[in-house]
């Protein structure tokens, strides 16, 4: 009805909206629960995006969501993951440069440079590349938090860093914060080749896509779809 193609469903997994909350490192259920229906959803994932981003710039995407919780760092890593699995090298990037915590699910510390000091002429990519826990997978954490996020992303070496990520990989993820809280996502989505929105089953409302969509397009970036994350069947009975 909001007009956005849905690329998948993902099942619910319990536990994961308090992923944030709790301390130490987090598993990674397409590694975990290989054969579980969530990860084969994840697979599912990979195949539509493939054929979604045919037209695409360059072959990065930004995964955002109206507020938090929805369930994007979940979405990134294990996407990321089935990729990699299928042959493909993938870049998972943690471009949430103010509260980003992708790095918890590789064991890298906090504080370790990354995205922002890359960005920002300190450091070289290769310096900062953390090896996945599968061949073919890569991650680049936040790095330092800046205190001026947007305005990092705004620069053209950020521009440049995604197409050197283009050019050594045949997907590059990045994690985005929330749209409807900063505009970090709209600044990004304007470089990636495909913007897709986080939509969290039976908590996102309805209006706060349509304000994420007028947030977006207001910026120039128009969404490519979205993905219904944390479905629960027995909450969607006589739904819509």
């Amino acid at each position: 009805q909001l007009g956005l193609s849905v690329f998948a469903t993902i099942g619910l997994v319990a536990g994961t909206p308090q992923a944030r909350k709790a301390k130490g490192a987090l598993p990674i259920h397409a590694l975990t629960d290989p054969d579980d229906l969530v990860t084969e959803a994840f697979r599912s994932l990979r195949t539509s995006l493939h054929f979604g981003m045919l037209d695409a710039r360059t072959r990065s995407i930004a995964l955002t969501s109206a507020a938090p919780e929805a369930g994007k760092s979940f979405t990134a890593v294990n996407l990321a993951v089935v990729a990699a699995q299928s042959g493909q090298t993938v870049c998972l990037v943690d471009a949430d440069l103010r509260r980003g915590y992708l790095r918890r699910y590789f064991n890298v510390e906090k504080g370790r440079p990354g995205l922002a000091d890359v960005i920002a002429g300190e450091v070289g990519l290769d310096d900062v590349l953390v090896d996945g826990p599968i061949p073919g997978l890569k991650f680049l954490p936040t790095g330092n938090y800046p205190p001026n996020p947007s305005e990092l992303l705004w620069r053209e070496e950020f521009s440049a860093l995604i197409q050197t990520l283009d050019a050594r990989f045949d997907l590059t993820i990045c994690g985005a914060p929330p749209v409807l809280a900063v505009t970090d996502a709209v600044v990004m989505g304007r470089t990636v080749g495909a913007t897709i929105v986080v939509v969290r089953h039976d908590q996102t409302p309805v209006a706060e896509v349509q304000a994420l969509q007028r947030g977006l397009e207001t910026g120039g970036v128009h969404p490519s779809g979205a993905i219904l994350n944390g479905f629960d069947p027995r909450k969607a009975k006589g739904s819509a």
